[in-house]
């Protein structure tokens, strides 16, 4: 439904490769992905709310770098779609999850699949990263039991709308404390010993939800994960109604837009159809 997006670029002359893959798709209640209200008022509204949006995409980023592979998120799986899949999580999640979202994802739009299609091996990936920790965004562990897997160390301690039950049995992350500063961003780690591929802390969505930043020669690309739906919200000060913080939500915004204004800025949200053809185009923000 959504087509991969390859793209070439380099970082100090170096190239790397960088992949734009959509694991299914989802829709979700309009009020959600654009709210009329803040805090509580705002999910009364969505679950009041009968319209859906379209299909949207499920990004995941794949960047082959020259210290390594990197996955950042890991999309959806085929069996969200089956009966009872949110049932080990409770009467209310599984409610939840079954009546404010729908799901389209094939079997081969899995991660998995998708790199072999790539032809990146699993065991040649030096890290997944988390962006934070909800479903669409880790429902594709499965296929990484073995490979070092990166949460920010507060989005483990104090999660927001997060499903436990659906981890695999064996997810233990690397827990990493963003403390570093990087130009109008507070709370950085460091993925590469070059410092050219960060981890940084973009609250709002969730208390300590990250994004992820890749500072190429031509451009910067930034994984902007649930920050929003849409670049457009961004610009215009639209906000989800699912958000954890209306305050945090904002700041970031500011934040991400006053640093596109002294850097070109590829701005890819996980859910924004338009992001594939801004990657390929290197439009910024």
């Amino acid at each position: 439904m959504f087509p991969s997006q390859t793209i070439q670029l380099s970082i100090k002359g170096q190239p790397v490769k960088i992949h734009l893959v959509s694991t299914g798709a989802v829709s979700v209640k309009t009020k959600f992905r654009e709210a009329t209200k803040t805090g509580f008022l705002a999910m009364i509204d969505f679950i009041l709310d009968k319209k859906f949006t379209e299909w949207m995409p499920i990004w995941v980023l794949i960047i082959e770098h020259p210290e390594g592979v990197f996955v950042i998120d890991t999309g959806e799986n085929a069996d969200v779609n089956k009966p009872g899949y949110f049932k080990s999580s409770g009467i209310f999640a599984s409610w939840f999850d079954t009546t404010q979202f729908k799901f389209k994802v094939d079997r081969r739009e899995e991660i998995g699949p998708q790199l072999d299609q790539l032809n990146i091996p699993i065991k040649k990936i030096k890290a997944v990263v988390l962006t934070h920790l909800h479903l669409d965004h880790i429902d594709g562990l499965k296929y990484f039991p073995s490979t070092p897997i990166i949460v920010n160390k507060k989005e483990w301690e104090r999660p927001f709308g997060d499903l436990p039950r659906l981890y695999p049995s064996w997810f233990q992350p690397t827990l990493v404390d963003p403390e570093e500063q990087y130009d109008v961003f507070d709370h950085v780690h460091y993925l590469t010993a070059a410092k050219d591929l960060l981890l940084i802390e973009t609250p709002g969505h969730t208390y300590h939800h990250c994004s992820v930043l890749l500072k190429a020669d031509e451009c910067s690309i930034f994984f902007a994960a649930d920050i929003c739906y849409t670049q457009y919200q961004v610009s215009e000060e639209k906000y989800s109604g699912t958000n954890a913080s209306h305050k945090m939500a904002k700041d970031t915004y500011n934040r991400v837009k006053q640093f596109a204004k002294n850097n070109k800025l590829i701005f890819i949200p996980s859910h924004d159809a338009g992001a594939s053809a801004r990657l390929k185009e290197l439009h910024p923000l």
